[in-house]
């Protein structure tokens, strides 16, 4: 595994690599870590990252441009934002970013979000058959989301829709990550997608606009919260 640590503060990239290196002591786990100093430094490196830790406002090219630039190498790199800003939320919730994680860094909600980062990076592949009996193999965490519709299960992905031969039960028991949620009978959403979060409803990449159901929107809200962080905001 290859992580890369990219912030314009030496003192906050060493804290960081302390807290990873602490993370994986004792655990049997193979991973290098790099340290950059700008975004354009990582942007032009040539090696693609499993997991990237990004500081938001850097000189010359922000955390935000380099998330782009990462995105354009690799759509699966997980993308955690480390800043003492909230306002760039939005502009982060159009790119592939995992987390938030605010300066001064807490080490238990640092641990947690490496934990579901890697967990995410580990995930396996997905067998589904379509209705012209093609069976489709792709990462879970290709799935935008699942909607079923007068009986017709309609798998929407990064690649392009798929109209799946499966119930919708079936998806409901193999999509368990932390990362999908079922806001409405009707829909399995994958929260990395995630463009617009509403009370009672949510808009994903590709024009996906998903209701929440009623009695729901309180646990959803829940769930996603603690997906983009677990002590973010309310």
């Amino acid at each position: 595994m290859y992580i890369a640590i990219c912030d314009d503060e030496k003192i906050y990239r060493s804290e960081i690599e302390s807290l990873i290196d602490e993370y994986f002591s004792g655990k049997n786990f193979d991973y290098v870590c790099r340290q950059f100093s700008c975004g354009k430094e990582l942007a032009d490196d040539a090696q693609i990252y499993d997991i990237v830790f990004l500081d938001i406002e850097m000189e010359e090219m922000s955390g935000i441009e380099t998330a782009r630039a990462l995105n354009r190498k690799n759509r699966h790199t997980v993308i955690f934002i480390i800043t003492a800003y909230h306002k760039y939320l939005d502009d982060a919730m159009d790119l592939n970013v995992f987390r938030y994680i605010d300066k001064p860094i807490n080490k238990d909600r640092f641990f947690k979000g490496l934990e579901k980062a890697i967990a995410l990076i580990d995930n396996s592949d997905f067998t589904f058959k379509t209705v012209n009996n093609e069976l489709i193999t792709i990462s879970k965490n290709d799935i935008i989301c699942v909607e079923v519709m007068k009986k017709k299960v309609t798998v929407s992905t990064v690649d392009g829709d798929y109209i799946s031969r499966e119930k919708m039960d079936f998806f409901r028991k193999n999509l368990t990550a932390s990362y999908f949620a079922v806001p409405h009978k009707s829909y399995i959403v994958n929260f990395n997608y995630v463009k617009k979060f509403r009370r009672n409803e949510i808009e994903l990449k590709g024009n996906h606009i998903i209701a929440i159901a009623p009695k729901k929107q309180a646990e959803i809200k829940n769930q996603f919260m603690s997906f983009i962080g677990e002590d973010y905001g309310n």
